[in-house]
């Protein structure tokens, strides 16, 4: 118990020094900052949104493959 302790503060306190350092360093001033994330994020989720589109065409092309090729196997199991 008191090795999970060390490592959870461990991981705490280096989320809380990467966040100093960050914002220390960053190139940007807060308010440039949330507006370029903001941005971000809405590319990310139009990119997400399209991905997911494409996936749902690709799985409904590869059900109606299945289906029929799922009907021929039928019909040839009934001729045998």
């Amino acid at each position: 118990m008191k090795r999970l302790m060390t490592d959870v503060m461990m991981l705490v306190g280096g989320g809380v020094v990467g966040a100093g350092l960050g914002l220390m360093f960053a190139p940007y001033s807060g308010a440039k900052s949330r507006k370029k994330m903001a941005r971000m994020g809405k590319m990310m989720g139009n990119k997400s949104d399209r991905m997911m589109r494409d996936l749902s065409g690709r799985m409904s092309d590869l059900a109606d493959t299945m289906e029929s090729m799922s009907g021929k196997a039928t019909k040839l199991m009934r001729i045998s």
